[in-house]
């Protein structure tokens, strides 16, 4: 299949053993390979239920097929052997068994990505990410991880991972349309696992896009953080974010999130990048907590409340995200120019710093900051 398009085109087979198909089943498994393949360059134009026939009859009916990619599916693993057979005899059809159809949908997408690891991350997020514990090695080469391993406990990481996802779906669940919710994004490396976490999750559960990213500008904003967010965000995520923007640093926090409860009156749930070491605000934060009540009223939502410091970065290196360039140059916790400076504790003989994820004490993660204020 060599057609020489300007955007490759797919289709998706899905065999069924029933003549009573379940659409919904069938409009999920189309959706997510059509983010995906979208993302990619593909056109995922056709999609063909075929009721139970016999693998000859399956045959010639793939081999009149001229898409660039072709994709097939079951609707049951009891019916997943009749794909071993296919693919025996027709190398250019790619099988997704039922049975194990993320793992395999995974490593269609790897060859796809082929060498391009960023692109691999956010093609592959939800596996990335629901199958962490395996999948964390993806950069083992990263001197950083081997520094980082050291100070985590490796199987409590994973817990919270899947903790995090849990309370992310379960946000996603009771916001079904994407109106109601946003993530609060302000560049830091917090909010960018949270990013990520709220990316795969949607991904997984077949959630609307784009997701709303919230940001709020601040006076005295670093270059590096403006570009960031300006280019590297979004390069990394494509079109699937909305960013809602407010760049009036003349205004309050209080006062944006009034303008945002004015403006969108379906918007109720923002996700936020907290932990509890920010501040003592934060000590008893529950992971779903309305803003206090002199505040525009909104469910904030916590997903990594618990996470320490190195667990952070190990998850970010492991999974090769993008963060802050300011964080390579010593800067632990960042504000704006006003109040951050690179930490005295990554300080090298000859002037310059360790970047952020080789601090020794965590506890230092705010000594980059001249000044602590309350958020």
């Amino acid at each position: 299949m060599t057609k020489n398009l300007a955007k490759s085109s797919a289709s998706l087979i899905v065999i069924t053993d029933s003549n009573d198909a379940d659409s919904y089943h069938y409009n999920f498994i189309f959706n997510y390979l059509f983010k995906k393949l979208n993302d990619l360059d593909f056109n995922l134009k056709k999609t063909f239920f075929i009721c139970y026939l016999d693998q000859l009859e399956i045959k010639n009916y793939l081999e009149k097929l001229d898409e660039n990619l072709v994709l097939i599916t079951t609707s049951s693993s009891t019916i997943d052997p009749i794909l071993d057979q296919l693919k025996q005899s027709i190398d250019s059809v790619c099988v997704l068994k039922h049975a194990d159809f993320y793992s395999h949908t995974a490593l269609l997408f790897t060859r796809l990505c082929k060498s391009n690891p960023n692109l691999n991350a956010f093609i592959n997020a939800d596996h990335l990410v629901y199958n962490f514990e395996r999948t964390h090695l993806l950069n083992s080469d990263d001197m950083a991880l081997s520094f980082l391993s050291k100070k985590i406990n490796f199987t409590a990481l994973c817990a919270k991972v899947k903790h995090s996802i849990s309370v992310i779906e379960k946000c996603i669940r009771k916001k079904p349309s994407n109106r109601q919710s946003c993530i609060s994004f302000n560049g830091g490396k917090d909010c960018c696992v949270v990013l990520y976490l709220y990316y795969a999750c949607a991904l997984r559960l077949g959630y609307e896009f784009p997701l709303n990213v919230l940001i709020i500008n601040i006076k005295h904003s670093f270059a590096e953080m403006d570009h960031f967010i300006d280019s590297e965000i979004i390069n990394f995520f494509k079109n699937s974010l909305n960013f809602i923007i407010f760049d009036d640093t003349s205004k309050s926090l209080k006062e944006c999130l009034f303008e945002l409860k004015s403006s969108n009156d379906d918007l109720d749930t923002i996700l936020m990048g907290t932990r509890r070491t920010d501040s003592s605000y934060f000590k008893t934060m529950l992971e779903f907590s309305p803003t206090d009540k002199d505040w525009p009223e909104y469910m904030r939502v916590n997903p990594i409340l618990d996470w320490k410091y190195s667990e952070i970065w190990y998850f970010i290196r492991a999974l090769g995200l993008p963060y802050c360039s300011l964080y390579d140059h010593g800067y632990t916790s960042l504000d704006s120019k006003m109040n951050t400076v690179p930490n005295k504790a990554l300080l090298k003989p000859d002037g310059t710093y360790l970047p952020a994820y080789l601090l020794e004490n965590e506890e230092l993660e705010r000594e980059s900051r001249t000044k602590h204020a309350k958020l």
